[in-house]
């Protein structure tokens, strides 16, 4: 039995960002439940239900966190019957693209009473509006944070040595496939996020991915770089044929922060500074950089660093106060429903699987 946590969506520069396509593959899963209905229906007490069933089954259980409230859940999918259950509304709205063969709607919004939610229509559509503008207010602020993020990126980006740079990459992809192996086959590339900005603060699960995995470590606080030889290495392994889970950067998800390789159970991890103990390879950008002149530029930066941290804080109040909206919303759709025909329905499906 094995967990695994992740966001197949996040909070970005550039708005809310889908990988949602990636992690729900038709082409690759048994069957697909799209959960539909509004907020507070039960959809994400729908999959933690079922996760519970399938772990004391002894089952594995990816869990896909909801990026804008990291204790409700996107999705799950269990591996044993290759079988996944997702939300399907906004703003990550899924609909059917092998209808009955593959996917299938459980509209848990038909056990609502519309007609009691009919009088609370104008209420629910103001804190509609409400979520609305703080979602855009907080993607304005990290937009602004990305910024600041280049903008230090680019004075640190002089002082690194770009030959060594080179060199290093080289040496990374040289260590990845020593004996120049191909797997013959194209490569199967997933993308998703193990870190979030969030209505409950910045969530990182990178460190769960560790576990019982052999690990590497890119080190550097330019992401330009980091993501760059990370890039290199992900790279090579496409023309290989290697399997992959690009993990995104949650600011800037055009970006790479980490990498699994599957098939060489190997994740590359980047950082900031040094991690942990008990990585094979460690390829520190600090080493090629030349640190001296970098001091000069230091106030800057740390200027810089100052801004981006309050713009980000800035950010995550707005994600914050939108759960608070969120929950209002709630309210309205909990006192509609019906949940005794929820229970009747996630009964009916799980027999299927017991």
């Amino acid at each position: 039995m094995k967990e695994k946590h992740i966001f197949a969506g996040n909070n970005t520069a550039s708005g809310f960002y889908s990988c949602f396509d990636y992690i729900f593959n038709p082409a690759e899963l048994n069957h697909i439940y799209i959960l539909k209905g509004g907020p507070g229906v039960g959809k994400s007490s729908f999959m933690k239900k079922f996760a519970a069933e399938m772990i004391n089954k002894n089952l594995s259980v990816e869990y896909i966190h909801c990026s804008s409230d990291n204790e409700s859940l996107d999705g799950i999918i269990i591996p044993e019957f290759n079988i996944a259950f997702v939300d399907g509304t906004t703003p990550h709205a899924t609909d059917p693209s092998i209808p009955g063969a593959v996917d299938e709607i459980v509209n848990l919004g038909s056990f609502l009473n519309g007609k009691e939610l009919l009088k609370h229509k104008n209420q629910i559509i103001q804190i509609n509006q409400t979520k609305t503008q703080l979602y855009k207010s907080a993607y304005r602020y990290l937009q602004a944070a990305d910024i600041i993020s280049e903008e230090i990126n680019s004075l640190s980006g002089k002082f690194i040595n770009k030959k060594k740079f080179k060199e290093m990459c080289n040496e990374a992809v040289n260590k990845l496939f020593p004996n120049n192996v191909s797997l013959n086959k194209n490569s199967n590339i997933k993308k998703m996020f193990s870190e979030a900005y969030t209505a409950n603060g910045y969530i990182n699960r990178t460190m769960d991915m560790y576990h019982d995995k052999r690990l590497w470590s890119v080190i550097g606080e330019n992401t330009n770089y980091t993501s760059e030889l990370l890039k290199e290495l992900a790279d090579e392994a496409a023309k290989r044929g290697y399997a992959m889970e690009l993990y995104l950067m949650p600011l800037n998800p055009a970006k790479l922060q980490h990498i699994y390789f599957p098939e060489i159970n190997l994740f590359v991890a980047s950082a900031e500074s040094c991690l942990s103990n008990g990585f094979e390879e460690v390829f520190d950008i600090h080493g090629i950089t030349d640190t001296d002149n970098l001091k000069n530029h230091i106030s800057e930066i740390e200027n810089n660093l100052h801004l981006q941290e309050i713009l980000i804080e800035n950010a995550l109040k707005k994600l914050s106060e939108t759960k608070k909206y969120h929950e209002l919303l709630e309210v309205f759709y909990i006192n509609s429903m019906d949940f005794n025909a929820v229970d009747e329905c996630f009964n009916n499906l799980l027999r299927q699987y017991t």
